[in-house]
């Protein structure tokens, strides 16, 4: 195995390079959280990427007229539908796998992260989490996978089974966002997804994100009906999220028949 520390640093530096939109969502919440923001800061989000500005203002419409862009979003349609475009374009990039290990594909994985993303959520003011951070906490829950492939691909770590280094994975995974400037309780979250459920700091959440993520994972070569059906699951995860099982597979259930994949809700 490398050292952790070259490791952590070399994630940090491949999520810069290969997902644009995933540096930009941390400017725009920063942004977000400035008292007057103006055109010229909505404009320099993305003047050292024009790839990036292209696909933003493709989606929203304006046909790569950043100006145009940036004054319907400062003066009309306001930062939290940036955020919300930024995320949308984030879900289209950020889930490819180079080497689709043991079966699993961009697709596979993007479906489940964005399922459970919804369905954390749904459920984000019963947890008490704020709905874009109960999001993006469902939606990096199995990124670590992508950094685990990125890492192997790169020869950076040597060749055994995700299940030996997911732990490793999913330090290292919560260490770059956070180096990307992603806010901690993001970041928390997912450090925390491998630890005893009670030496989290968020143990309702996490036995939701555990729970959601098993049934989806088992649900994966058949259809949505089955979610559920033969599945065991701890009855301390359930115990821990004050949820029946009934109440978490009717809303997992309704999220795979609404999927359409492709990054365009949320």
């Amino acid at each position: 195995m490398n050292l952790i520390k070259d490791v952590k640093d070399d994630l940090v530096s491949i999520f810069r390079d290969d997902f644009s939109s995933l540096v930009l969502l941390p400017k725009v919440e920063k942004l977000i959280n400035k008292e007057e923001p103006t055109l010229e800061d909505v404009l320099g989000l993305c003047a050292d990427n024009k790839s990036l500005l292209v696909k933003l203002t493709r989606r929203a419409g304006f046909e790569n007229d950043g100006d145009e862009f940036a004054k319907e979003i400062l003066f009309k349609k306001g930062l939290s539908f940036l955020k919300s475009l930024a995320i949308r374009t984030m879900n289209k990039e950020i889930f490819a796998l180079p080497l689709s290990l043991d079966g699993s594909s961009e697709y596979l994985i993007k479906k489940r992260s964005e399922i459970l993303a919804r369905l954390m959520k749904h459920f984000g003011d019963f947890l008490g989490m704020e709905n874009d951070d109960a999001y993006l906490c469902g939606l990096f829950y199995n990124f670590s996978y992508v950094a685990y492939e990125k890492l192997l691909h790169l020869e950076l770590i040597e060749s055994q089974s995700f299940e030996s280094q997911c732990n490793d994975c999913t330090h290292w995974t919560s260490h770059a966002l956070e180096q990307l400037g992603f806010d901690s309780n993001i970041t928390s979250f997912i450090a925390d997804a491998h630890k005893d459920l009670y030496a989290t700091r968020l143990p309702a959440g996490q036995a939701l994100a555990r729970i959601g993520n098993s049934l989806l994972i088992n649900s994966e070569s058949s259809t949505s009906s089955s979610l559920g059906r033969g599945s065991h699951i701890d009855r301390t995860l359930l115990d821990a999220t004050g949820l029946t099982m009934r109440e978490i597979v009717n809303v997992l259930k309704e999220l795979t028949r609404d999927y359409k994949g492709g990054g365009n809700g949320r």
